[in-house]
């Protein structure tokens, strides 16, 4: 009763942030058009009709279509399961990997702590997108290649968050409580000190999946996304470049796609720290 108690304070706190309901629908929204989008679509995304090249939006091709004729609603709408689906992906990879290297650190201690810490400090160092471009020229093009090169990026982040908290909360007096009832180690990590600190993990969760979305989106146009002929929003963008004059829409269309996408989630990112925190709260 409790528990369902505070899920509706933070749901109707929630619903007072405007930009972060606005978020949520923008959000929603993709999601929506990348479930549904492809089944509701009649064109193919990768039947090319050179006759209909650069064609302008019209009754058929609700969006135009490509230089090979390929219907761009129907691309936008695949294009938008692969980005989802990398950047879910790669995320929650980053989060599982960063919550267990970082929960070691914090709780271990000492040379563990050094070790772990130092290594992702050196992931840091390198600028994020050209870590991701080495990773994924070593691992060579493909889905995979992108969600392990855009999780491993993205693995310090929940690394160094999940080691603060740990750090915080496993000195407080519960978790010695459970020390002194001779309660193993690894049980009073997993069942004491990490549900405390899901509220931290959840924000970083939805501000890290934009920047992953966009991550794939920047490989996708430098043309180590997703192997063609499929679609992808960053290749939209690339192939759509030699024809800005002649239609220009064609680079519009997928490059507000990837914009909506961001803001959207960093808009709910954003409503979430502010529901979530303590500090924000008060």
């Amino acid at each position: 009763m409790r528990f369902a108690v505070e899920w509706n304070k933070l749901f109707r706190r929630f619903l007072h942030r405007h930009l972060a309901v606005a978020g949520a629908m923008l959000v929603t929204g993709v999601l929506l058009f990348s479930v549904l989008g492809p089944m509701l679509v009649n064109h193919e995304p990768n039947t090319m009709n050179i006759r209909q090249a650069l064609s302008s939006p019209g009754n058929e091709h609700w969006l135009g279509t490509d230089q090979y004729g390929r219907d761009t609603l129907a691309r936008l709408a695949h294009g938008a399961r692969i980005s989802l689906k990398v950047g879910c992906l790669a995320t929650i990879a980053a989060m599982l990997a960063g919550v267990f290297t970082g929960a070691l650190a914090g709780y271990a201690g000492s040379g563990m702590d050094t070790a772990i810490m130092r290594f992702m400090d050196a992931l840091m160092a390198f600028p994020g997108i050209l870590l991701a471009i080495a990773l994924v020229g070593v691992l060579g093009p493909g889905l995979l290649s992108l969600i392990v090169a855009i999780g491993i990026v993205s693995t310090p982040r929940f690394a160094r968050l999940m080691r603060a908290s740990v750090l915080q909360k496993k000195n407080l007096e519960y978790v010695m409580a459970a020390r002194a009832l001779g309660k193993p180690g690894w049980r009073i990590l997993i069942s004491d000190i990490l549900p405390n600190c899901m509220s931290p993990l959840i924000i970083q969760l939805t501000l890290t999946l934009p920047s992953a979305i966009l991550s794939e989106a920047a490989l996708g146009f430098l043309g180590l996304g997703a192997p063609p002929p499929a679609p992808s929003w960053g290749r939209m963008l690339n192939e759509a470049r030699g024809f800005m004059e002649i239609s220009p829409e064609q680079a519009v269309i997928p490059g507000a796609a990837i914009f909506i996408t961001v803001l959207g989630f960093n808009l709910l990112g954003d409503g979430l720290r502010d529901v979530l925190d303590p500090k924000m709260v008060r």
